[in-house]
């Protein structure tokens, strides 16, 4: 077989490749219109591909530089499709992770396994073969909220002098600005005009989006989506409302139940009250102890499991 080597370059429709491939190999589902963007943040080097002669997909591979952790950098999985010849696959990851080693600084690779994918267990495997170790585990604690129930919740003080009131797509610019300086969501896209095609374009468009204000300051905001389950956000069989994002101007967090109880106003307001609101957060683990009761609780899940691989010393 005669394979086409490529690196990132926009404008291709490599996204479209890449969404397809990790699509149907993983299971799990993949954007072409978010993928775009986040390569383009990455850079040309960092994510690579294999293809037929004729364009048909084989094989890609992506990976980023970790800004936060100093000499670390991420790589991903060698997702690839079956009619992939193996040396085709290890080609695309070993020519990666030599690339990375290469950077300045750069002496520490990780990578996650989602426990979702279809293909989990090939992925340790691929992974210990190749010196990786388990660092931790990122799990995931749910809660599912009666609607009507939580609309009706009695909220401390200190939330009292908030307002709140359905977002229109006058409030495009605050939602933009609330989200760009929360610190655990400014990074979900590479930059404002990502955010800002993502509000317009899909949460505005959809409606049930709740706006917190302090006087006249936007402080919070968040968004009902009925959600199917897709293996990823969320398992099981039966249908969810979700937060589908969440956003605090620093020094708001402390408005989270008064954010979710006015967003259960609106749901029921709306209709939207036969099935739970479903909120949940991550958190990571080395402890035992955390795994072993997670084991045991229906509405803790293994969402991540991460491997660490460090550069040998000449």
């Amino acid at each position: 077989m005669n394979v086409v080597y490529k690196k990132w370059e926009p404008g291709q429709g490599l996204e479209e490749v890449q969404a397809k491939i990790y699509t149907e190999v993983s299971g799990l589902p993949a954007r072409a219109e978010q993928i775009g963007p986040r390569n383009d943040n990455r850079g040309k080097e960092a994510t690579r591909y294999a293809l037929t002669e004729d364009g048909k997909p084989l094989a890609y591979i992506t990976s980023d530089i970790i800004d936060n952790v100093p000499g670390s950098a991420l790589i991903g999985y060698p997702w690839s499709m079956n009619v992939c010849p193996t040396e085709v696959k290890n080609k695309l990851f070993n020519d990666l992770l030599d690339h990375l080693y290469s950077l300045d600084g750069i002496n520490r690779i990780i990578t996650a396994v989602v426990v979702g994918s279809k293909t989990k267990n090939e992925q340790i495997q691929f992974f210990k073969e190749r010196g990786f170790i388990e660092t931790e585990r990122n799990y995931r604690y749910n809660l599912d909220m009666d609607v009507k129930e939580t609309a009706k919740m009695k909220l401390d003080d200190d939330t009292e002098t908030l307002t709140a009131r359905a977002a229109t797509e006058e409030d495009l610019h605050a939602l933009v600005e609330i989200a760009l300086i929360d610190n655990r969501l400014r990074y979900a896209f590479p930059n404002e005009e990502g955010f800002t095609a993502y509000f317009r374009d899909r949460v505005l468009k959809d409606g049930h989006c709740i706006l917190l204000f302090d006087s006249d300051k936007p402080v919070a905001a968040t968004a009902a989506l009925r959600f199917r389950p897709d293996g990823s956000i969320l398992r099981g069989e039966e249908d969810r409302i979700i937060m589908r994002f969440t956003a605090f101007h620093p020094g708001y967090e402390f408005a989270w139940d008064r954010l979710v109880v006015e967003l259960a106003k609106e749901c029921n307001a709306s209709g939207m009250s036969d099935i739970p609101l479903r909120v949940s957060f991550g958190y990571e683990s080395q402890d035992p102890t955390a795994m072993g009761v997670a084991k045991m609780q229906s509405n803790i899940e293994l969402y991540e499991i991460f491997y660490v691989h460090q550069k040998e010393s000449k």
